[in-house]
């Protein structure tokens, strides 16, 4: 057996070789990935590597029930504004999302004064994002079945069975809940729920 073995790895040496340096290459190039992909994900890249949202948004983020709560769980930017489970999705975006860096550099939006006339535009991109996920991200960690309808006020019960029975995007009610909504002037008021 001994033998055979030795006789194996004396023809097929080539190809062992080849096979382990292709498994140790995927594995480094794996880990390296997701090293990124956690990096870039987490909220201290999203917060304050970008300073368009540590001086605007995070700031606001920062005192919403998202940020602290009595249970004191926190909600990450990226687990609203990332594709969640799903490493596919997660690729795509964070490939598309290396286009903001022009958004850093050319349109200067780090600065408060810039960032504000654009804040509408940027405001109804990420809308039309989660309008066409039906508020997938919202939905990853509020599911309408596990809601507890007895617990909530009369009013909010009533929303909220209406919003199950068509399996409503969130946002339709919900924006401006972790962000100060901007205002549009060509929008009628609507319905905002904060929680």
């Amino acid at each position: 057996a001994l033998r055979t073995l030795q006789e194996f790895v004396q023809t097929w040496y080539k190809v062992i070789i080849v096979a382990l340096v292709s498994v140790l290459l995927g594995l480094g190039i794996s880990a390296s990935y997701a090293s990124a992909i956690d990096y870039v994900s987490s909220l201290n890249f999203c917060a304050h590597t970008c300073h368009e949202m540590e001086a605007t948004v995070f700031q606001e983020y920062s005192h919403s029930k998202h940020f602290k709560n009595e249970y004191g769980i926190v909600v990450a930017c990226p687990q609203c504004h990332v594709p969640q489970n799903h490493w596919s999705l997660v690729f795509y975006h964070k490939m598309f999302a290396a286009f903001e860096i022009k958004d850093h550099f050319v349109d200067r939006l780090y600065d408060v004064k810039n960032f504000t006339p654009k804040r509408l535009e940027l405001a109804k991109k990420v809308w039309a994002s989660f309008a066409a996920t039906n508020a997938r991200e919202c939905k990853a960690c509020h599911h309408y079945a596990n809601m507890v309808l007895e617990d909530q006020r009369s009013s909010i019960r009533a929303q909220h069975t209406d919003a199950m029975k068509t399996d409503e995007n969130c946002l339709d009610c919900h924006k401006g809940v972790v962000h100060e909504k901007p205002v549009d002037p060509n929008e009628k008021p609507a319905a905002n729920f904060s929680f």
